[in-house]
């Protein structure tokens, strides 16, 4: 018995040998060739005659001339607020408020260099669950209205603000030293 056992693992051991040696042959055949290319899915890769044009683009820039350095953030003084109010579900101004709005801001005389910060409050759409997507919405169209004035802009959501009621509020200018 312990001569067949000895037989098997020496038949084993030539066996694994044998497959060692035919494995380094194929390499030694294989190494005549180059790194393999890289093969795309299809055999044709499109070339194009037209080169990219590269378009000019036109910054806006603010209504007024801006007489100070806008502020990084609000410190300056409040100058004014003003309480829009949007109906149930529309994201868009009504003539009246938009109006209201542009008046504000030609009295107060904004520009870059002031700051504006813009809250809203919750909107309840279907089965009274709160939709923030609507409340971001309308502070957006009310940025849109404020951004040839100032750029500088920021939006809050607070959901204690009574509902379709968008506040916007004026800071003064901070001088930098």
């Amino acid at each position: 018995m312990f001569k067949a056992l000895t037989n098997t693992i020496i038949l084993l051991i030539l066996l694994l040998f044998n497959t060692a040696l035919f494995t380094w042959c194929v390499n030694q055949l294989d190494w005549d060739k180059t790194k393999p290319e890289k093969i795309l899915i299809a055999n044709v890769q499109a070339k194009s005659i037209i080169k990219p044009i590269t378009k000019q683009v036109i910054t806006q820039r603010p209504i007024r001339p801006s007489k100070y350095i806008a502020p990084s953030a609000h410190k300056g003084q409040s100058i004014g607020n003003l309480n829009l109010q949007f109906k149930s579900t529309s994201t868009k101004f009504e003539v009246k408020e938009r109006s209201k709005l542009e008046k504000l801001l030609k009295d107060l005389d904004i520009n870059s260099s002031n700051s504006v910060s813009i809250f809203s409050g919750s909107v309840t759409s279907e089965n009274n669950i709160s939709a923030p997507q609507i409340s971001k919405l309308r502070v957006q169209t009310v940025a849109r209205v404020i951004y040839p004035y100032t750029q500088t802009v920021k939006m809050f959501y607070r959901p204690s603000i009574k509902e379709g009621t968008v506040i916007v509020e004026f800071f003064k200018p901070t001088e930098k030293y």
